[in-house]
This record gives C-alpha cells, sequence and structure tokens, in this order.
C-alpha cells in the first residue's frame, strides 16, 4: 500500500476532499438561500421560531444574520479545505515537500485559529443581543482546537526545513 503519488492513499484523501469541497459550495448555497428567504418571506421566520422552540423573539432579520454568521463560517472552512487540497495535490503527485506547502499549511494554521476566534465573537454577540445560552467554549475542546493550530504550523516548519533539504540536494553533484 503506497501512501504517496498517484493511486496511492494521498490521492484517495484528495478525491474525498475534493467531494467536502464541492459539498462545502451546496451547504454554503443553501445557508445564503435560507437568509434570502427568511428576509423576503416573513412567515417563515415565524415558523422557524416556532419549530425551533426558541423562548426569544427573533425576528427575521435577526435569523437572516444567524445565516449569514454560519455561510461565513462555511466560507472559512471552505477556504481551509481549498488549501488542504493542494497540498494533498502535491502528495498524490508524489511531490512532498514542494515548496508551496509551506506557505499552504500556515494559512491552513491561520485560517484554524481565525475559524475560532471567529466562533467566539459570534457566541458572544448572540448571547448579548439575541439572549441566546450555549455550552461554554472553554475545556477540552478548546485545547484541542488550539492544539490542532499548532500542530499545523509545526507541520509548516517541517515541509519548509524539507524543501530547503531538497533544494540543497538537487544542488549536489
Amino acid at each position: 500500500m503506497r501512501f504517496l503519488g498517484p493511486r496511492s492513499i494521498s490521492s484517495l484523501l484528495k478525491t474525498a476532499l475534493d467531494v467536502v469541497y464541492y459539498g462545502l459550495y451546496a451547504i454554503i448555497f443553501i445557508f445564503v438561500l435560507a437568509a434570502i428567504c427568511v428576509l423576503v418571506v416573513p412567515n417563515i421566520a415565524a415558523e422557524v421560531v416556532r419549530q425551533m422552540n426558541i423562548n426569544t423573539a427573533l425576528s427575521a432579520g435577526s435569523q437572516a444574520a444567524m445565516f449569514v454568521a454560519v455561510a461565513l463560517s462555511l466560507t472559512g472552512y471552505l477556504m481551509i479545505m481549498h488549501w488542504t487540497r493542494q497540498v494533498f495535490q502535491t502528495l498524490a503527485e508524489g511531490d512532498v515537500f514542494h515548496p508551496d506547502n509551506t506557505r499552504r499549511l500556515r494559512w491552513i494554521g491561520f485560517g484554524l485559529g481565525g475559524l475560532e476566534v471567529f466562533g467566539y465573537v459570534v457566541r458572544l454577540f448572540a448571547e448579548g443581543i439575541f439572549q441566546l445560552h450555549f455550552e461554554p467554549v472553554y475545556g477540552l475542546r478548546a485545547v484541542t482546537t488550539w492544539f490542532s493550530v499548532l500542530v499545523v504550523f509545526v507541520l509548516a516548519e517541517v515541509f519548509k526545513e524539507g524543501a530547503r533539504l531538497r533544494r540543497e540536494a538537487d544542488l549536489t553533484i
């Protein structure tokens, strides 16, 4: 079983990432469409509140803002998925230490960290403005998220060093 190159596990993962990538496009489209529907047809907003058993009365604009916030969050995941697909494309081609993978991994790290901060801000905003209550964001979930961000940055440095060693090996006679 091969891990790199054509017809390997990395190419299989690249295919799976392609499916998720285009699926995210569809889900983002659905959330944007839902925001538009809630704004255009006010009765939908009232029905959504009734179906979700929310104690706070949310207006159509508030619901649309929530749908747009989810769509923005998913757009962040879409960008991370794009960079991850590019990394796996180089792995599927057998080019592990491609020089661009360092930049891509750094952007993945910034994206993961940015999404976590965006989640904190949206949570505070929703709790303060709409009086909604969420579970606390501390604990094991927060630790594993920030640990993952740090691991991605460490991997970026490993790929940078691998690309440097490859350049040196190419210059060696």
